[in-house]
């Protein structure tokens, strides 16, 4: 029987199954190093600063929580000794859905106050980042291109891309909603 669909199953059943297995063991080496940023060491930080650094601290967790699973996945390719034709899934995956939590995460801890408004603030941005990637690549298919074609950045077919950036949305939508009900009941 013709495979009619644009996307292969078992690849993405692949990427799946790896990412859970790296993202499972990046995040427990992650979210003791996210201690780091308890309230009783940031105080010691006047709220000037704290303010300064929320972006920046954003964009390093950002950065050392898309580090931490390119290592492990890196470690696994080296230890099974062949490049995996699954990496650019992966990569995706880690870049546009794992990242922008720690990322959303990390600048909400480093806020001294109003860090609902902080972290609502900092999905919007990732969300709006998605929704133009999502943009971009339903423009392009819209005019004459294949979902099969690969991303020129991330090497990945584009209908991956898609998933995963409507993945990325709704999870940082849901995280907001989250925060906002947990907030809520603290005040209640």
């Amino acid at each position: 029987m013709p495979n009619y669909l644009p996307f292969d199953l078992d690849w993405i059943r692949v990427v799946i199954v790896y990412s859970a297995i790296v993202f499972v063991i990046s995040t427990a080496i992650l979210i003791p190093s996210l201690k780091l940023l308890t309230p009783p060491r940031l105080s010691r930080l006047p709220n000037w600063l704290r303010w300064v650094l929320v972006l920046p601290m954003a964009f390093f967790v950002g950065q050392i929580a898309e580090t931490v699973p390119r290592l492990l996945f890196a470690t696994i390719e080296i230890i099974i000794n062949h490049h995996l034709t699954f990496k650019p899934g992966f990569n995706c995956l880690t870049w546009q859905a794992y990242s922008p939590i720690f990322f959303v995460i990390g600048g909400m801890l480093m806020a001294p106050s109003h860090r609902v408004a902080v972290l609502l603030t900092l999905d919007g941005l990732k969300i709006v980042v998605a929704i133009f990637n999502l943009y971009t690549i339903l423009t392009f298919i819209n005019g004459g291109g294949r979902w099969e074609r690969l991303d020129p950045i991330l090497n990945s077919p584009l209908w991956w891309n898609v998933s995963v950036y409507v993945f990325c949305i709704i999870l940082l939508i849901l995280i907001g909603i989250y925060f906002v009900v947990h907030e809520r009941k603290k005040i209640l």
